[in-house]
């Protein structure tokens, strides 16, 4: 039963590939600041920042779905490929990660995971500038 999930996924992975390498999507970063524990000899918390080269498409939000509160003016929804730009698994993405996609950062706000069978088929972002 796996097998229909891993080809949904390598679908969705060719599909949102970037045009330079035959899909519909764009290159993307997704960039991830951890904090750590407290370190009393640097006096504050380390932070570790991750970044994740993948792919994705981006598309707006229609008229009738902004409801000013949790979709507002400007948000966009991004859909990410689950495998990274070196072929690895793409992790999924978490609030507040950042997203940088054609010449914009945006904040992660919600993430709908394309979710089957505990397979990562691919990832729908809510995210906003």
């Amino acid at each position: 039963m796996a097998d229909i999930y891993d080809r949904a996924k390598t679908s969705a992975a060719r599909m949102l590939a970037p045009r330079s390498r035959g899909g519909k999507g764009l290159e993307l970063a997704m960039i991830r600041v951890t904090t750590g524990e407290y370190d009393p000899e640097i006096g504050g918390s380390p932070e570790t920042t991750e970044r994740f080269e993948g792919s994705g498409f981006r598309e707006n939000y229609r008229q009738q779905d902004i409801d000013g509160s949790l979709i507002k003016q400007g948000d966009v929804k991004i859909l990410i490929s689950p495998v990274l730009l070196d072929g690895a698994e793409a992790p999924q993405p978490v609030s507040l990660d950042k997203i940088a996609f054609n010449g914009d950062t945006y904040t992660v706000q919600h993430v709908d995971p394309w979710d089957y069978a505990g397979i990562a088929v691919g990832f729908s972002v809510q995210a906003r500038k």
